[in-house]
């Protein structure tokens, strides 16, 4: 995106409406989906956008200030089952060479070195917060950052995507800008804009604005946020920041490279979930029991001067009255609450909500019945959760890749360290979900006694988290002790009556 002085900012667009409308629901705030909806009626009250929204359940709220409403945090659950998932169980990253049997010091230390940078710069943390965002918000982007003041690795950044701005040639992000409001000073706002592009640079600009217009370029030294930035050159010839999209195509616009939110398409049926709960909520308190009794009945509170009604009394003063006669009756009022109907309906709706969004409803603890299941038995029932997972891994895979390349590249070139940033990386997912020993023993079994896989390719599948050199020692113990050793020459024969 081109930034021109005094242009208006930020910029509207149905993409940067989805955004912001998304992030809402996945903050869980239902204040804060209120107040969305009010900016939309007071900003464009006639729009297409107002017109196809304005009749849902938060929209109402605008003009219901008062009334009884619940949300139902489902967008978050959603999220955060997706990023589970995808980094639940942390990813295997290894330099290939590193796991061969003849592997070279070179790629040993490099090995080490990668190990120690990803635990210490909190990698697997980074990448599990960016999967929660992505699924949400329908794309996320990671920078690399260095300080050694606060680390002799290279820094992962999470850089949300409703301040970003990029730019895609064929799918390939090439230059992507990150504005950050840095000062408010009464009604004028300084944005910084931070440029990476795909020679391995970044640049900086400060913009002295308002609220809606972006203003006129500032020098950085212009205030105390700024004064200590300057624009930076590597040695790395390719853009320092990746873009992983949580799924495409974007179904609001097919030629969007941005991907779509795991909420595109459910934002209805979350409002309908908030209002069957609000109603059901309601219901309850229009249930509370109340108690009707005579005037006669109150007695005087010495220290209030009120009149009051104690049930839990057990001495009560003799009226002069008859308790049978209508109106001395003590009388209670207590409505039924209709939990049936809306457990029913909550549920059928949380179902197709997470259905749509790409899920099993088992994923959310739904239609389990409380028994324990094998992980065979898990696999077939959240086979569609799982499907997801494969997708998005396969976004996911070649950005981290990519991303821990950049940074084996930026702590040798940038920050001196030892290690080797040509050697191949391999980033391999776990499945999700612990197979049971059993199960895992009972296939060994099953492929052994159909004599079809070596016992090289039995370890692996009893082993998958084991390298080449620990496949091949257990491989080795295996034929000794089963005495499975091959002879020098197998075509020799034995003579047991010779000598020879």
């Amino acid at each position: 995106m081109k930034f021109i002085a005094n242009m208006p900012f930020p910029p509207s667009n149905l993409e940067r409406y989805k955004i912001t409308e998304h992030s809402k629901w996945y903050a869980g705030d239902p204040d804060l989906l209120a107040q969305f909806y009010e900016t939309l009626k007071a900003t464009n009250p006639t729009s297409a956008t107002y017109m196809v929204t304005g009749e849902r359940f938060w929209a109402r709220q605008i003009n219901n200030r008062g009334t009884i409403v619940t949300h139902v945090p489902i967008a978050g659950d959603i999220a955060e089952t997706s990023a589970d998932l995808l980094f639940g169980e942390q990813p295997i990253v290894d330099i290939v060479e590193a796991k061969q049997t003849k592997a070279s010091d070179d790629a040993k230390n490099s090995q080490d070195a990668l190990t120690n940078m990803l635990t210490m710069s909190g990698f697997y943390n980074k990448i599990i917060e960016a999967a929660e965002a992505s699924a949400a918000l329908g794309g996320i982007y990671v920078k690399l950052a260095w300080d050694l003041e606060l680390s002799v690795y290279p820094i992962p950044v999470i850089e949300q995507p409703d301040n970003a701005y990029p730019e895609f040639k064929f799918g390939i992000l090439t230059k992507v800008d990150y504005v950050q409001i840095v000062k408010i000073d009464k009604k004028t706002i300084y944005r910084l804009v931070e440029t990476y592009t795909n020679d391995g640079n970044i640049s900086y600009e400060l913009f002295r604005g308002s609220s809606t217009n972006l203003g006129q370029i500032a020098d950085l030294i212009t205030i105390p946020e700024t004064e200590d930035i300057e624009d930076i050159t590597t040695r790395l010839n390719q853009i320092l920041c990746v873009f992983v999209p949580n799924m495409l195509p974007n179904r609001l616009d097919r030629n969007s490279y941005f991907g779509r939110s795991d909420y595109q398409g459910v934002e209805l049926l979350m409002d309908n979930l908030d209002e069957t709960y609000s109603n059901w909520i309601k219901d309850i308190t229009i249930a509370q029991g109340k108690v009707h009794i005579p005037k006669d009945y109150l007695k005087k509170d010495s220290n209030s001067g009120n009149y009051k009604y104690n049930p839990d009394d057990i001495i009560y003063a003799e009226l002069d009255m008859d308790p049978t006669v209508e109106g001395n009756k003590i009388t209670v009022t207590q409505f039924a609450i209709r939990a049936t109907e809306f457990e029913k309906t909550s549920l059928n709706l949380i179902e197709r909500i997470v259905t749509s969004a790409g899920y099993s409803p088992q994923s959310f603890g739904l239609s389990i019945e409380g028994r324990a299941e094998s992980g065979t038995a898990l696999n077939m029932r959240e086979r569609k959760s799982f499907f997801t997972k494969g997708k998005k891994e396969r976004y996911w895979q070649p950005a981290l890749r990519s991303l821990i390349q950049m940074m084996m590249a930026l702590y040798k070139f940038e920050l001196n360290g030892k290690v080797d940033p040509n050697l191949k990386i391999s980033v391999t997912f776990s499945d999700g979900i612990t197979n049971d020993l059993n199960e895992k023993s009972a296939a060994v079994e099953k492929i052994s006694n159909a004599v079809a896989a070596s016992t090289y390719t039995k370890v692996k599948l009893l082993h998958p988290e084991w390298g080449e050199d620990e496949v091949k020692v257990e491989v080795d113990l295996i034929t000794k002790e089963n005495g499975l050793g091959i002879m020098e020459d197998p075509d020799k024969t034995i003579n047991l009556n010779t000598k020879d």
